[in-house]
């Protein structure tokens, strides 16, 4: 399975994350839903979480609300 390090800000502080992907490509979006989720599992109360087959621009509206912006993929090699 292909490694990603995601590069992204929470809050205006700046964060990273390796993350395994099923594709062989990982779209800002996608590691958006996967920053949500990630959060959700760390969160006291729950996260509302966009639907997987949202469209981009909707899961990286809600990681905004949630204060996730700047996020950017690097595929590590696999």
């Amino acid at each position: 399975m292909p490694l990603f390090h995601v590069h992204y800000r929470k809050d205006g502080e700046s964060r990273q994350l390796d993350l395994d992907h099923p594709q062989p490509t990982l779209a800002p979006h996608e590691a958006a839903l996967a920053l949500l989720e990630h959060l959700r599992a760390d969160a006291e109360n729950s996260l509302a979480l966009p639907p997987a087959d949202a469209p981009a621009d909707a899961i990286l509206r809600q990681a905004k609300v949630h204060g996730l912006t700047d996020i950017r993929v690097e595929k590590l090699a696999s």
